[in-house]
């Protein structure tokens, strides 16, 4: 019958795919790209991207993919794949990459740095600008949960030189920071990473719809662990 849904995993890949009697289209997760961060979980306009184990999984833990998506929700538009930082989501329509909403002009051209990761060797874009706060006085001590998932070494946990200095539990070097939010999803600490995006770098002049605008919306909205 068709429509028809389905959802495999394929080596470190899984694919979710929707076909009828003329289209096949697939979203494809690669396993090795993905970091669990949950950006498509935020920008998905039917809300049918669910995080899984994040913190387990970017420390290698997990058995679980990081992110599953509900193919029977999935509208397939592409939005995900074109939002996500590391590029571990692809659409693909009839076999072919595809983002029919880019190219009709729903999405404007993100404006971004590229960056490879210091961990796992990743391809990264930072599209948006703003700040990671940690509220270290909020840390459990000993916990090291943030810097062990972070896929860029972009926050430390410092060691005192001396038993009676006192240093801050967790740093974070904004420069290397991709504001990718995984660290704020995996802390156990209530308050202790707050993850503020203040602006989404993209094209003005290009043409956008008002997807677009929630998109921004979403991803502007403060996060808090």
């Amino acid at each position: 019958m068709y429509p028809y849904y389905a959802s495999e995993v394929k080596e470190d890949k899984v694919v979710t795919r929707m076909k009828t009697l003329d289209v096949d289209v697939t979203l494809t997760l690669d396993l090795n790209k993905c970091v669990g961060c949950g950006t498509c979980t935020i920008v998905c306009p039917k809300e049918a991207i669910e995080r899984g184990p994040v913190g387990a999984f970017g420390k290698g833990e997990a058995k679980l993919p990081p992110v599953l998506v509900n193919e029977k929700k999935c509208s397939f538009c592409g939005v995900c794949s074109y939002m996500c930082p590391f590029e571990a989501l692809e659409l693909r329509i009839n076999g072919e990459p595809k983002l029919i909403l880019v190219e009709e002009g729903a999405l404007p051209p993100l404006e971004y740095k590229e960056f490879v990761t210091f961990r796992g060797n990743r391809r990264a874009k930072k599209y948006a600008e703003g700040e990671l706060i940690a509220h270290w006085e909020l840390c459990p001590a000993g916990c090291s949960t943030c810097a062990e998932v972070c896929p860029n070494e972009a926050i430390t946990i410092p060691k005192p030189e001396k038993p009676w200095e006192k240093v801050p539990r967790v740093q974070v070097d904004q420069n290397k920071c991709l504001l990718c939010g995984l660290c704020v999803y995996a802390c156990p600490a209530p308050g202790a990473l707050e993850l503020n995006r203040t602006k989404i770098n993209y094209n003005k002049d290009a043409e956008h719809t008002a997807l677009w605008d929630r998109i921004v919306e979403k991803l502007t909205k403060r996060i808090i662990s």
